[in-house]
């Protein structure tokens, strides 16, 4: 059992008071503001954060002439690290990065005290339970749809003493920031801070957050979870388990609404410890933006990942830039885009290690994941706009591939994190990262042409499939890094083993053995795993069909790796020898493939891409032994194509199911559904 205290039914997540720590609490959000409510004795907190406060700045070494793709091929070729460190590294504290928000504490009255907190994943709906003189006394608080005040409910009887924000220091430190303002009514408490002097970026905003104050009657609008389009459910006989997965669709309808943007690594939940957030709190698009969106689809969350799409899109002109700006483009040359792998909110890149921050095939990944409001919602109106994009990028890549003897390939290759930021961090070329996320990428376009109703399109992107190179595996088939490095030590980024998951599209591989290459990563050893490795892992072995070691590996992350309110924290927290890290920062991804593991556990949908395409569902694929003589089920989880299935298995293992496709006609068979837009 771990630290989250079982409550009366899965829809509730409660915690006995005091709450001391800001990643302990309660989260609350409407999409575009996001609160964090904590506390204990007679001190309530309030951590209010916007998702589009953020310091807007272009580092130093991007506007650097040297900052360019051939001046990071030269210094790899030359092994001259510590000039590509000056040069496209740069200095990682003069980056853009996510702005904390401001805490209000709210100090009650001798006699009152905070004794559980309760959160509705239903609709939101935060309660504080006090004792006060008078009895006991619930205070409420929630978000509206569209406002950037919590709503907040005190009652008459739970006295307040004093009300007030706490500003975070590390605008003192980033300078340029008028002082912040406060007003006090019998309405509202707000807090505003004006965006720093001279700011000029189109993405610049001023920040405006606090409290409105409501009646007793008043209750919160539309369900935060009905809100993000999820109409799914899950049931499974393990209530932590089911409190976590939970947890992480409600923070889909909280975080990550259209008009919004989606959700960077710590979301509306940016850390209230008196600095900036770890990693800049950016858009990580080498693992952590894509993850956070791995459960969307199934659960049937649309409109956050059209929320994630539009975001990107959004930027074209940022993406433009950036491609020109790394690859020297000529003056007059067609339209051609990347995405900055590591990037703030107006879509300029940040600081960190070069082989993370520079290649622009992380950035391919982030297409995939935009193609699920597509996969998971097919309509020709989305595809001809992804498709728009997704040919901007394949321009883009023009410029850093070459054709050699018949295989694409880059001038140097990269594994995210593999050998850290030391120069054997780059590989020959394609890793097996790479090639995975470029054969998805090609066939996504293939499939997005085909929907536009345009063949001869399909055809050619479809022709890019299998011009990058065999496999990089063993003579057992084992995937490696590359076709030079074999995996040798604990990792935890398993960014080779990409087309085992979640790029399903390519799997399973001819000459891969997918089995194997997942237990040599495993076998390995967790030791340097991060909590993600461990929702990871229970997604690979998921779609293996091994429901007892899926079940372990998420069990492990539900205990482990998580606040006592359900967020994912990196390190082992129990301190228990599952990982040599056992640090605090809060980053979101971890929830979202741990939900995405369960989806997997309980229906697998294999999608060859192509035109139509068709999809060919599982029940039950990898469920545990844990669970039998139990019944398990789910309602309208999605699958590729737009279809919405239900199923159950009894107590005794028979299995019924129905299924309803986007236009509402039944299901006959899940052996082929085809993918093709209304």
């Amino acid at each position: 059992m771990n630290a989250m205290i079982a409550a009366a039914t899965a829809a509730f997540l409660a915690l006995e008071a005091p709450v001391g720590n800001w990643y302990d609490a309660l989260p609350l959000g409407n999409g575009g503001a996001g609160a964090l409510v904590w506390g204990g004795g007679d001190t309530l907190n309030i951590t209010l954060d916007r998702a589009d406060f953020w310091h807007n700045v272009q580092m130093p070494a991007y506007l650097a002439p040297d900052f360019t793709w051939a001046t990071l091929v030269e210094t790899v070729e030359k092994k001259d690290d510590a000039r590509r460190r000056r040069t496209i590294d740069g200095e990682p504290d003069k980056s853009a990065t996510k702005l904390p928000g401001v805490r209000l504490v709210v100090k009650f009255a001798r006699g009152c005290t905070i004794k559980r907190f309760k959160l509705a994943f239903e609709n939101g709906l935060a309660e504080v339970e006090m004792d006060t003189p008078a009895g006991g006394r619930t205070v409420l608080a929630w978000f509206e749809d569209g406002d950037d005040l919590l709503s907040l409910h005190i009652p008459d009887d739970a006295k307040v003493a004093s009300m007030e924000f706490l500003d975070n220091p590390s605008f003192g430190r980033l300078g340029g920031y008028p002082e912040p303002e406060t007003r006090r009514g019998p309405d509202a408490f707000v807090y505003s801070r004006r965006r720093r002097d001279g700011a000029d970026n189109r993405f610049d905003r001023d920040f405006r957050a606090g409290v409105r104050f409501r009646p007793g009657d008043a209750a919160p609008g539309p369900a935060s979870r009905g809100r993000s389009g999820a109409r799914s459910s899950v049931s499974i006989p393990d209530p932590d388990m089911q409190r976590l997965y939970d947890l992480a669709i409600y923070l889909y309808g909280a975080g990550a609404r259209r008009g919004n943007p989606p959700i960077a690594l710590q979301g509306l939940w940016t850390a209230d410890n008196g600095g900036l957030p770890p990693w800049h709190g950016d858009y990580h698009n080498d693992l952590n933006t894509e993850m956070t969106y791995w459960a969307a689809g199934p659960a049937g969350c649309i409109e956050a990942l059209e929320a994630f799409a539009d975001f990107y899109i959004e930027r074209l002109p940022e993406c433009r830039e950036f491609c020109r700006k790394i690859f020297q483009l000529p003056e007059g040359a067609p339209p051609a885009a990347a995405i900055p792998p590591t990037m703030g909110y107006a879509a300029q890149p940040i600081s960190g290690w070069t082989a993370y921050t520079m290649p622009p095939v992380h950035g391919i990944w982030v297409f995939d994941t935009m193609c699920d409001a597509w996969l998971y919602d097919p309509t020709r109106e989305k595809a001809a706009r992804y498709l728009a994009f997704g040919r901007e990028l394949a321009a883009g890549f023009e410029y850093a591939m070459k054709n050699d003897r018949g295989v694409r390939r880059f001038d140097i290759s990269c594994s995210p994190e593999i050998n850290d930021n030391r120069v054997e961090s780059f590989l020959d070329a394609n890793s097996s990262y790479e090639r995975a996320i470029l054969e998805s990428f090609y066939r996504f376009l293939s499939s997005l042409s085909a929907a536009c109703g345009d063949g001869e399109e399909a055809a050619k992107w479809l022709s890019y499939s299998g011009s990058f190179g065999p496999p990089n595996v063993t003579k057992d088939g084992v995937l490696k890094i590359s076709n030079a490095i074999e995996l040798k030590e604990s990792h935890r980024h398993p960014s080779h083993l990409l087309q085992i998951f979640p790029l399903v599209n390519m799997f399973p591989e001819k000459g891969v053995d997918a089995l194997g290459s997942v237990e040599w990563w495993e076998g390995r050893g967790t030791g340097l795993w991060c909590g993600y490795s461990f929702s990871w892992a229970g997604c690979f072995e998921a779609r293996l069909g091994r429901g007892d070691k899926a079940w372990r590996y998420l069990k492990d992350f539900q205990r482990a790796f998580v606040s006592r309110s359900g967020l994912h924290l990196n390190g082992d927290q129990l301190k228990c020898g599952l990982s040599r890290f056992t640090y605090k920062p809060f980053t979101l991804e971890g929830n979202f493939g741990y939900a995405r593991g369960i989806q997997e556990m309980l229906v697998s949908a294999e999608w060859a891409g192509g035109s139509p395409g068709s999809v060919r569902v599982k029940l039950f694929p990898a469920l545990p032994s844990e669970w039998n003589g139990k019944e398990v089920s789910f309602e309208n989880l999605l699958v590729p194509g737009g279809y919405r299935i239900s199923a159950k298995r009894d107590a005794q293992g028979k299995v019924s199911w129905k299924g309803t496709a986007r236009d509402g006609s039944p299901v006959a068979s899940l052996e082929r559904l085809e993918i093709k837009p209304l």
